[in-house]
């Protein structure tokens, strides 16, 4: 059985993963995290720490994706000079001799409009290609040792899919917390823009409950605001006082039901 590195969308019911208990697993290579949860978790640390040779160099997976996106970004065909400024060890490559097997493709690509060397890139165009084939290979490895682990020990399934759960987890709350604080401040600012035209007593904080610019939402939110550093507009009764948006995220997060999965299929058939 090997686990899916994938996570499914969340749902109402109580969480489910199916992980157990048991020992630690193995030092064995890192879950893959999907992109884009830059504050929930790292994104594949394994795979970014992995040497890649480029042009007779050895450098991590990290700094060639780093070396390329540059690259990519320059308006000039220069490739040392440009990877030299950014610090970059493979400024000190054989580029030549890894964009070589490139060099036929990238005469096909389209030119830049300009005049001269500068309306097409052939040798940066073919490096660029060197250093994907390089990280291409070294994601295969990657995943190749990932998916073999995860065959041969059933220990590391069950830790990648309590991972999956925590990952899902954070992330839930994470995005209570950041719509209540946003509906929190929409409210604060439209309050203020009408001040001296209404009263508020509002226990809980602005933009829930009774508020009157509180949106569906948030308006069964009750739980009474703790202080903090949110300010109270001018028509609160408590004007210029500080107030925090943390009790009603907790209690949204306590009434919306989810759950986190993980998807595991047999791939061990032949």
């Amino acid at each position: 059985m090997v686990a899916s590195p994938a996570l499914t969308g969340h749902g109402p019911g109580p969480d489910s993963a199916g992980a157990a208990g048991g020992h630690a697993p193995r030092a064995v290579p890192s879950l893959p995290v999907p992109s884009g949860r830059g504050n929930i978790a790292v994104a594949w640390p394994a795979l970014a720490g992995r040497l890649v040779r480029v042009g007779g160099m050895q450098v991590a997976y990290a700094e060639a994706d780093r070396a390329a996106g540059i690259l990519a970004a320059s308006r000039t065909s220069a490739i040392a000079p440009v990877l030299r400024a950014a610090r970059s060890p493979l400024a000190g490559c054989d580029y030549f001799a890894a964009a070589a097997p490139w060099i036929a493709q990238a005469r096909q690509a389209p030119k830049t409009g300009r005049s001269g060397a500068a309306g097409r890139h052939v040798t940066k165009h073919a490096f660029l290609a060197a250093i994907t084939a390089a990280r291409d290979a070294a994601r295969d490895a990657e995943l190749a040792s990932f998916a073999a682990a995860l065959a041969t020990d059933e220990r590391y399934a069950a830790a990648i899919a309590r991972d999956a759960v925590t990952a899902r987890q954070r992330a839930h709350a994470a995005g209570i917390r950041s719509s209540v604080r946003s509906a929190v401040a929409r409210a604060v600012v439209a309050c203020a823009a009408r001040a001296g035209e209404f009263s508020c007593t509002e226990a809980g904080a602005c933009g829930t409950g009774a508020c009157r610019f509180a949106q569906p939402p948030y308006r069964a939110l009750d739980a009474p605001a703790g202080p903090g550093r949110i300010i109270r507009p001018p028509n609160h009764a408590d004007a210029g006082a500080g107030f925090s948006e943390a009790q009603a995220a907790a209690q949204l997060a306590a009434r919306v039901s989810w759950r986190a999965g993980v998807p595991v299929a047999d791939c061990t058939a032949a």
